[in-house]
């Protein structure tokens, strides 16, 4: 059975109104997606600031550790020194031990 144009009329126009509707039905979700990313870029410019603010923060923790370590004594040369000490305490008299 061969089919007519009228057939082939019918077939295109159905066709032609599922391919609209499934045009319509991605313009949606695209939507959908757009809006997700905004929210997403929201977040992003959220993080940024508090990297920022984390950045500054750990700024100001080596700086103040660079002061720190400008005092800084390390044991063993600390324990040498009072070793050293106490030698001289001990010819000048003023420890006996």
């Amino acid at each position: 059975m061969a089919l007519t144009k009228k057939d082939l009329s019918q077939i295109k126009g159905v066709v032609h109104g599922e391919v609209e509707n499934l045009a319509r039905v991605v313009a949606r979700g695209f939507e959908g997606i757009d809006k997700r990313f905004e929210q997403v870029d929201k977040r992003f410019e959220r993080v940024d600031g508090h990297l920022l603010h984390i950045d500054a923060r750990l700024d100001t923790i080596e700086h103040d550790i660079t002061e720190i370590r400008k005092h800084f004594v390390y044991r063993d040369e600390f324990e040498e020194v009072l070793s050293r000490l106490s030698v001289i305490e001990k010819k000048l008299g003023i420890r006996v031990n």
